[in-house]
């Protein structure tokens, strides 16, 4: 479970997010709102990469942004998935390896079916660099997911997807929803609606639940 107490964030002294207190339980829950509204805000917050100017992030009971070893420890199950796919130099295979190494893992196995899955097999010695938008996309979706996340953020994933990958994302995302994954969704998709378990509107920082 996510939970938000009275959280605020403002940039350069504009306020983004308004005394927002929410909870997120398993399932898939949506951000939604015009550009600008806090959706990217919001994702960033409850995924440990943008500490709260005021109130508290908790994930199952843990202050995230405590500092301490339970912080790091909770940290270490979250993934937050950007809007514009983040590649490193070299190979895509590189890169889809990257979240496995930096946490240390060894467990390759299941990377290898993401990579079938999602038809990346022969891409993965070529630069990543040399992706079209898609590609890169499908990348940075897989290397987040190969580490097996209980919480996964995601900011816009369906974007630059043709329908065929589309459909395999969402797919796969109700799959991880079955296992219990917690899925948040930063998007204006309307094609995600209809598999939200709660859906939050979000506009001048205010949050409110639909």
């Amino acid at each position: 479970m996510i939970e938000t107490i009275e959280v605020e964030h403002a940039y350069n002294k504009d306020p983004v997010v308004r005394g927002v207190s929410i909870r997120i339980d398993r399932g898939i829950t949506l951000f939604r709102g015009p550009n600008g509204s806090g959706k990217t805000t919001m994702a960033k917050i409850i995924s440990g990469l943008l500490p709260p100017k005021r109130g508290t992030v908790l994930i199952d009971d843990v202050d995230i942004y405590a500092g301490d070893n339970k912080a790091r420890e909770k940290l270490r199950e979250i993934v937050y998935i950007h809007d514009t796919p983040v590649i490193l130099k070299g190979n895509v295979y590189r890169n889809l390896t990257y979240g496995l190494r930096i946490m240390g893992k060894t467990n390759y196995t299941l990377l290898s079916e993401l990579i079938d899955r999602f038809g990346l097999k022969r891409l993965v010695h070529k630069d990543a660099h040399e992706l079209s938008a898609g590609e890169k996309q499908i990348v940075s979706l897989v290397r987040g997911l190969a580490v097996s996340p209980s919480y996964l953020i995601l900011d816009e994933p369906l974007q630059y997807l043709d329908d065929e990958r589309r459909r395999e994302v969402i797919s796969y995302l109700l799959e991880l929803r079955n296992e219990g994954v917690t899925i948040v969704i930063a998007t204006h998709e309307q094609d995600l609606m209809k598999y939200a378990d709660k859906i939050f509107y979000i506009k001048y920082g205010y949050v409110e639940e639909t």
